[in-house]
Formats: C-alpha cells, structure tokens, sequence
C-alpha cells in the first residue's frame, strides 16, 4: 500500500494583491464620484462665461477668508482638470492599485474616514498656502492619493511595485521617492509647475501619523462608527469561518498527514498494531490517491 503524486506545493507568500476579495468596494465608489463629476464639469462648464465646477468647488485662500465657502476644503478633492485628462487618470490609477488594498487593511468605512481626512488636510495646506503665498485655486485627488499610497508603504512595505511599469521597487522606496520629489518641488528644485507640492505632503504626513500614532477614526461617526467597526469584523470573522469549513485542501493535508502517521506506525509496530480506524482512514486514502492516479493517465 503506497502513497504517490502527493501535492507539496500549496501554501507560500501572498501578494497584498491577493487580499482583495471585492473589487467593487468604497474604492471604486470613489473612483465613480470622480469621473462622474469630471464629465460633468466638462458637460456643464461655459467657457464664454468663464462658470466652471472647477473654479466653483476649488479651494484657494478665500476658502478661510470667506467662511462660507468653507466646504471646498472638502469639494476641490473631486474635482479634476478637464482640460488635461492625465490628471484624474494617474489620480484614479492610484488609487485603484492602492486603495483597495488599503481598504480591505482597516475596513471600508474606516477607509472612507481616512480618505476624507486626508483631502481636508490638504485642503487646509492649500488654502494656507494660498494666504501666505497668493498661490492658484486647487483642484484634484492628489493629496488624499499620495496618502493612501504612504500608508500602503507603511502596511506593506517590502511589497514590489513597477515603477514606471518597468523598475521593480519596494513600496517603501516608492514612499521615499514620492516624499523626496515633493519637498524638491515644494523648495522651488522640481522647475515651473502648477503641481500643488504643499498638498501631496499634507498628504503624507497624514498617513504617516495615521500609521504610526495608530489612530482609528471611527470616533467622527461616533456610535455609527463603532457599529460600522464591529460589522466589519463580524464580516471579516464569518469569511474566516466560510473558508475553513468548506477548504477541501485542508481536509486532504489533514488526511495526509494521518496516512503519513499510520504507515509510520506499521514501519514500527506491524499491520496488526492498527486499529480499526486507522485501517479504514489508510484504505480510503489508498482508494483516493489510486483515482487522482487513473484521472491523470
């Protein structure tokens, strides 16, 4: 009675790629926001009258000058440049490769917190930045973006990303390279741009403290928030619960294993040390392993 064509090949590291179990997650309702309203500014902006969403939701210094316009600190986040559609492509990408992981890392609804968290931050450092230095209205994701990209590299920091689609990096040298060219850019090194340097780092110092200080924002969504907490985990422990109790591969290592312990136990002690049981578990192993054989001649 032997044993052959064992598989020993299951198990081994995972992606953060492999983790994602809904695509279709408060990632891509984000996603949707945002090219819902880029269209729609491109659909209702008049560039005789010069009315735009853009220049409605942006946020500049007035957004603290004039306290009523206090919610662009929030709006300029969905906004894009309709006029260069790289800008909310490379946004969204982002957002998209980043995001869900980060999403299925801490929940949903948490997820949703930090995203929002992180453009109001940026909205504030744009709009003081613009009351000290008289700079442009801003729009676009890129600061709630680059904080969901820090803080995958602060989950998964040995992870490899083609940067470029070309050079494998490890996430953590992407955060470095994203931080480093930013504070170039924000002294003045990275040459003429319109890109909002003071925002991205806002951005990344945010998922920075969000990592390191360890916080949990569901206190602004107060009881909801703690319902929404515990509904994640009981979702998460009932998926956990799912896989064990219908893991056909689990059952056959388990079977293995023992097979492995009875012929052992023959080695040693003789056919006639079996009990029972362990007669009948070594004969329907056998009667297994002699079908897996004859389905692959």
């Amino acid at each position: 009675m032997g044993l052959y064509d064992r598989d020993y090949g299951r198990g081994g590291m995972r992606s953060p790629w492999d983790r994602v179990e809904n695509p279709r997650s408060m990632t891509i309702t984000l996603i949707i926001i945002n090219v819902a309203v880029f269209f729609a500014d491109m659909i209702f902006s008049d560039r005789e009258t010069g009315f735009s969403l853009a220049s409605w939701l942006a946020v500049s210094s007035e957004s603290l000058t004039q306290p009523w316009k206090i919610w662009q600190v929030l709006t300029y986040g969905f906004v894009h440049d309709d006029q260069n559609i790289r800008h909310i492509l490379f946004n969204m990408f982002g957002l998209f490769i980043f995001g869900r992981i980060v999403e299925q890392r801490i929940g949903a609804a948490e997820f949703l917190r930090f995203y929002l968290c992180a453009i109001i931050v940026g909205g504030f450092a744009a709009a003081i930045s613009g009351l000290a230095f008289g700079d442009a209205p801003t729009i676009g994701a890129s600061g709630a973006v680059v904080a969901v990209t820090i803080l995958f590299a602060c989950y998964f920091p040995n992870t490899e990303i083609l940067l470029m689609f070309v050079l494998p990096v490890k996430a953590w040298v992407l955060a470095v390279l994203y931080v480093g060219f930013d504070l170039f850019g924000a002294i003045g090194l990275a040459g003429d741009s319109n890109t909002a340097f003071q925002v991205h780092l806002s951005g990344a110092a945010f998922g920075l403290l969000y990592f390191f200080r360890g916080w949990n924002l569901g206190f602004l969504a107060g009881g909801l928030g703690s319902v929404n907490q515990m509904s994640d985990k009981i979702r998460s422990r009932s998926r956990r619960m799912k896989l064990k109790l219908h893991d056909p591969d689990r059952k056959l290592a388990q079977e293995a294993r023992e097979a492995d312990r009875i012929l052992d136990k023959i080695h040693r002690n003789g056919e006639d040390s079996l009990t029972a049981a362990e007669r009948r578990t070594l004969e329907r192993y056998s009667a297994r392993q002699r079908k897996k054989r004859q389905q692959a001649e």
